[in-house]
């Protein structure tokens, strides 16, 4: 069979770029399933478009990452909206926890800010942070937070901010607390 007017169509070309409809599709899989010549077509084809899309790609601006990770995880406050991060926990049921009794998930890190995912069944010994801001968002579970003297209970919903120089730990009340903690630099 001449294949040539078939090849010339640019029928190959159109599958190559996803852009026919199922039985023009299936149509071209049994003319490459019968002829084998015509997948060394589409294999050159494909190529081709892949050199030209390399040789005409625009790297975009350095800015950009930061600004997507920005939109995807914003900074955690006082006015956040637990539900919005919801989301990032289903199928948590089943994570994997370290020999420590967590789970820790980075969602975003740059030079300036910090964003984890934490599951935790175990009690958050004390620290204290010189040069970085501390807050978390309780997404799952309860917990009793201490800052220096005072003692807070949290639940779903509830935001915490650490203050520079003052020593906090957590201790869980309920079996397992899932967190977004979020640690700003100064």
């Amino acid at each position: 069979m001449n294949l040539k007017p078939y090849i010339e169509s640019g029928i190959l070309e159109l599958y190559a770029l996803n852009s026919l409809a199922n039985d023009e599709r299936r149509g071209v899989e049994r003319m490459l399933a019968t002829y084998p010549e015509l997948k060394h077509e589409l294999d050159a084809i494909e190529f081709a478009l892949e050199n030209y899309a390399k040789a005409t790609s625009v790297k975009p601006p350095d800015y950009l990452k930061e600004r997507i990770v920005e939109s995807l995880f914003p900074l955690i406050n006082r006015f956040a909206d637990y539900k919005n991060w919801l989301p990032l926990i289903k199928g948590f049921d089943e994570v994997s926890l370290a020999e420590d009794g967590r789970y820790l998930k980075i969602l975003r890190h740059d030079e300036r800010v910090t964003q984890i995912l934490i599951v935790s069944t175990t009690d958050i010994e004390e620290e204290t942070h010189e040069d970085e801001y501390e807050s978390f968002l309780i997404l799952e579970g309860e917990c009793r937070c201490t800052i220096g003297d005072k003692l807070t209970l949290m639940a779903p919903g509830d935001y915490m901010e650490i203050p520079l120089h003052e020593p906090h730990d957590v201790e869980l009340v309920s079996e397992r607390v899932i967190a977004i903690l979020q640690r700003v630099k100064v």
